[in-house]
């Protein structure tokens, strides 16, 4: 069966500024019923909030058993983290709508590999498009589905899809740009 996720990755956010705005996200969260205060076992390997009473106003449709989900949580993930989808279809360059990364060529996602190891050892992140020449910070390339590459994140494990609105809230709380990397474990 397997276990869903989706993300709200801050790809903006700083490593100083990512611990303060998780707790003012959260607290927002459970100030508008959506998740409940109190952490219990409810993520994958880790303590979560469990759906509040007016979760429904964050999803598109609700469900009706989703409080009988052993795993049913959010948390908020603060720290350097690559929050991804489950695989990776294209990757398109900002400027010359090049696709550098193709599902169908692996090849092209191994040269994609070591920017990625370098941005995680604390290192800039930035790679040039092969077509173009142009140098391209992780985030600013087109990633299908979407990928996030930060300090801050809010995972929702075996939530209905997330309704636009409640995102677009969350990243106008947080004042920064958000992505949504989704998947299923």
């Amino acid at each position: 069966m397997g276990e869903w996720f989706e993300t709200i990755a801050d790809v903006e956010a700083t490593p100083e500024d990512a611990d303060h705005l998780g707790a003012e996200v959260l607290s927002w969260l459970v100030e508008q019923g959506i998740v409940v205060a109190e952490p219990t076992e409810c993520i994958l390997g880790n303590h979560g909030h469990r759906p509040g009473p007016n979760y429904a106003a964050a999803t598109v449709e609700p469900w009706d058993d989703l409080h009988e989900l052993a795993t049913n949580g959010f948390r908020v993930v603060t720290g350097q983290s690559v929050f991804y989808s489950m695989g990776v279809d294209q990757v398109i360059c900002p400027h010359c709508n090049a696709a550098v990364v193709d599902g169908q060529d692996q090849d092209s996602w191994s040269d994609f590999t070591p920017v990625i190891d370098e941005w995680y050892m604390g290192g800039a992140g930035v790679r040039a498009c092969r077509h173009c020449g142009k140098p391209v910070g992780l985030n600013e390339w087109g990633w299908s589905p979407p990928w996030g590459f930060g300090y801050l994140g809010f995972e929702f494990w075996n939530w209905p899809m997330l309704a636009p609105g409640f995102v677009a809230a969350v990243s106008n709380r947080l004042g920064h740009r958000t992505v949504q990397p989704c998947g299923k474990l």
